[in-house]
């Protein structure tokens, strides 16, 4: 390097949370004072002090490091003076780039105080190594931190450095959410919006009309100070904020976290993890939206289709009517003539005889069998509610009943035979270890032995899911009676009831033929009431 006699100092300080907490000689006013009385000793003069003060170091995109940069290239600055070599930053890469490339074409002198390195003395030999230590550290660091949040979110504990839509930090304890009363309505409302048919759109377009703000505008008007002028909004809701909400659990009373990571502690991208991957804790807080009335949004949510281009809105029966041979959804085909629209399975349609039967059902006798079998429920709610009432639960149980008793029964004899097996295997090593059995057929046995047993635990877990979920089910015949009381007097359907009354509506065909058509049955499953 070409020697100087006047040197113009740039002094550098940082520190983050990344470098720990190595006390107060690390602190911003220390690096400062330490380095002003070197430069100042040395008779250098200092062109200006650059700090960035809870800045990583593992990025060199800091504003004053790059105001530093913009100096040097404007020629103000041709000596810049740190703490450390860690206080340049903890990037190896980009460490070296400046220390050994960008600083000695800029004839620009480079001092690490406390490392002993002066690039004018040609003593930079360490430095590489000390960067890769630094670098080190910074990974350690991050490894550690990521540790430590994950451990939090099993805990429950909510991490967000602001409070969500809905909710507010408990002044208690940070790490606990309590109900905002101010918006949590606006969620509620969301929810029941959906839960009646409304598209992401539609429940959008209306908080937009009704000037409600946008979860991202509710946070500055809190910020907001009314010196500063009127409010200005900045976000429009739109039907992806709105989907995003509505599939969101901690508005159920869950916390939902870890859902995104930042791919390397150099670049700090920040990147989905896989759902697998979330963290995710039940009941820790108070939900805004009970639970039943998440799961129907949710329902409601994976089975959505594309809306017609015209009308802006779903088909009538739009992803909840199935062909019962293969489980797709049935498609809707327009036709002008006078036999109107059809429907035909989806499988079908898209891969051929091969795949599946056409299923073939016009929309208008889809509708006159869903709207008859409605009505007939309706009515007997209006002659005799109690009685329809029984009849709903003979009718509901009757099938669901066997089905749970048999389920019960199996998961009994295999919760047996699973004893049975860990008999056995306690027995066969007991009998190896006396001599009574050799090794070779030891072996065998207990091969065998765990096989069966692995089944079976993969099998009875399976069981005892599915009977819990028909328990579960037995008790919500009163919540369909009560959603069938709002349509006395139905004469024609509509989206709203149709989504609001059924879950789901299954078509099977018959193999054999009655003239030149296959035998139909159309199965209604109706939410909370099931197939009855």
């Amino acid at each position: 390097m070409r020697v100087q006699q006047g040197y113009r100092a740039g002094i550098y300080c940082r520190l983050s949370v990344d470098d720990g907490t190595t006390g107060e000689s690390m602190s911003i006013g220390n690096q400062r004072a330490m380095l002003v009385e070197y430069v100042q000793k040395q008779g250098w003069s200092i062109e200006d002090v650059y700090v960035d003060d809870g800045w990583s170091g593992t990025s060199f995109d800091r504003p004053d490091f790059q105001r530093l940069i913009g100096d040097i290239e404007a020629g103000r600055v041709n000596c810049v003076v740190v703490k450390d070599l860690s206080r340049l930053g903890r990037n190896y890469i980009l460490c070296g780039q400046y220390t050994e490339i960008y600083f000695p074409q800029k004839n620009v002198r480079f001092v690490a105080l406390n490392d002993g390195i002066d690039s004018l003395h040609n003593n930079n030999d360490i430095a590489p190594f000390k960067n890769i230590l630094n670098d080190m550290y910074a990974k350690d660091i991050s490894v550690k931190s990521r540790s430590a949040l994950q451990a939090k979110a099993r805990r429950g504990e909510y991490l967000g450095s602001c409070d969500p839509y809905g909710y507010l930090r408990d002044p208690k304890d940070k790490h606990h959410l309590v109900i905002n009363p101010e918006v949590a309505p606006n969620v509620k409302r969301m929810f029941e919006m959906a839960a009646v048919g409304n598209t992401g759109y539609r429940i959008a377009k209306t908080f937009q009309e009704e000037g409600i703000l946008t979860p991202g505008d509710y946070l500055r008007w809190r910020d907001h100070d009314p010196a500063d002028g009127e409010f200005q909004r900045k976000y429009s809701w739109d039907q992806a904020v709105v989907r995003q909400m509505l599939v969101n659990a901690m508005f159920a009373g869950h916390m939902v976290q870890c859902r995104k990571r930042s791919e390397s502690y150099r670049t700090h991208k920040v990147v989905w993890n896989p759902k697998e991957d979330w963290v995710i804790v039940n009941n820790t807080h108070e939900a805004i939206v009970p639970q039943p009335l998440f799961d129907r949004v949710q329902k409601l949510m994976e089975s959505k289709t594309p809306a017609i281009k015209k009308r802006g809105e779903p088909h009538l029966f739009s992803g909840m009517f199935i062909c019962k041979a293969c489980g797709r959804k049935m498609a809707h085909h327009a036709r002008s003539n006078s036999y109107g629209d059809y429907y035909s399975c989806g499988n079908y349609r898209a891969n051929g005889s091969g795949a599946c039967t056409s299923h073939y059902i016009t929309m208008q006798h889809l509708e006159d069998i869903v709207l008859a079998d409605i009505q007939k429920y309706v009515h007997l709610l209006e002659s005799d509610e109690v009685s329809a009432i029984q009849r709903i639960l003979d009718i509901k149980f009757a099938e669901e009943g066997k089905r749970l008793s048999k389920s019960k029964r199996e998961l009994a004899r295999q919760q047996k035979r699973q004893a049975e097996l860990d008999s056995h295997i306690k027995r066969v090593y007991e009998d190896n270890i006396t001599g009574r059995i050799p090794n070779e057929l030891f072996n065998t046995f207990l091969t065998d032995y765990e096989a069966e047993r692995n089944a079976l635990k993969e099998s009875i877990r399976a069981l005892d899911i599915e009977v819990r979920a028909m328990e579960s089910a037995q008790t919500d015949v009163t919540e369909f009676v009560a959603l069938l009381r709002e349509y006395t007097g139905v004469t024609a359907l509509n989206r709203q009831m149709v989504v609001k009354l059924i879950d789901r509506i299954v078509i099977d065909e018959a193999p054999e033929k009655i003239g030149r058509r296959r035998k139909q049955t159309v199965e209604i499953h109706y939410k909370f009431a099931g197939a009855i």
